[in-house]
């Protein structure tokens, strides 16, 4: 086989599994509403009570092939704190997107929210320190709750 038939046969290959980056955003940034409102849901007692107020922003993200896109970006107000959820982008090393959770002014306690798909192929989101993603909590109501209850108890000292 020649080498102009070789090319002509690894481009037909490649041509038949093009990436449609235009979904994969659009999927991306629904992916990032569906989480954020899941949030919405879990604090809603919190929200009526007036102990918490959720805030929306948008932000825009540029990533290779998806190019510049608006997604959500979603703060909780509690006493003078702020809980961020940022989004950071659906292209990572490893994973199918990221949000980065930290209080706003203390980056230094940031951790992860990061969408991977198990080994049944299902997608889950998934909680780590930003200094050691290799520990992984599974992102539940319970999750959430512990990690911001010790982030109040580390301010509050």
């Amino acid at each position: 086989m020649s080498l102009k038939v070789k090319l002509e046969k690894l481009k037909a290959s490649q041509t038949g599994n093009q990436i449609d980056w235009q979904q994969r955003k659009k999927e991306w940034i629904q992916k990032v509403n569906d989480v954020l409102n899941q949030t919405k849901s879990w604090f809603s007692a919190y929200a009526q009570d007036g102990l918490i107020k959720p805030i929306e922003t948008q932000k825009t993200i540029s990533e290779e092939f998806l190019g510049d896109y608006q997604a959500t970006q979603l703060e909780y107000e509690f006493g003078t704190n702020r809980l961020v959820f940022e989004p950071m982008g659906r292209n990572i090393v490893g994973g199918k997107g990221r949000i980065d959770v930290y209080l706003r002014g203390r980056k230094i306690d940031k951790y992860i929210l990061v969408l991977l798909e198990t080994t049944g192929g299902e997608e889950k989101w998934f909680l780590s320190p930003f200094e050691d993603k290799s520990r992984r909590t599974e992102f539940t109501k319970e999750s959430l709750e512990q990690l911001v209850e010790g982030w109040i108890e580390n301010i509050s000292i």
